[in-house]
């Protein structure tokens, strides 16, 4: 499943890269394609029991990281600017 994943990862992007890919932006498919991937994903995770029983510490697990990767950043990034500037 993996390696079908990554083989189709690797093939959009040569069709992207090599290919005039102007036809995307005029019917807007990205954006269904990735509604369509989160509809399923959606699906997927809602069929699965172990995920729905474990949902709340997934969710107060990815509150935590992405809160403290953004203070982190903001952290950082204010005593980069403090030194730097002068």
């Amino acid at each position: 499943m993996l390696f079908t994943l990554i083989v189709l990862f690797f093939a959009g992007f040569a069709i992207g890269r090599f290919l005039k890919t102007d036809w995307i932006r005029k019917y807007k498919i990205l954006i269904i394609l990735t509604l369509m991937l989160l509809f399923s994903l959606g699906v997927e995770i809602g069929s699965n029991d172990d995920v729905v029983s474990q949902l709340k510490i997934i969710l107060s697990s990815s509150f935590m990281i992405s809160t403290f990767a953004v203070l982190g950043s903001f952290i950082m990034a204010v005593l980069f600017e403090r030194m730097f500037k002068k």
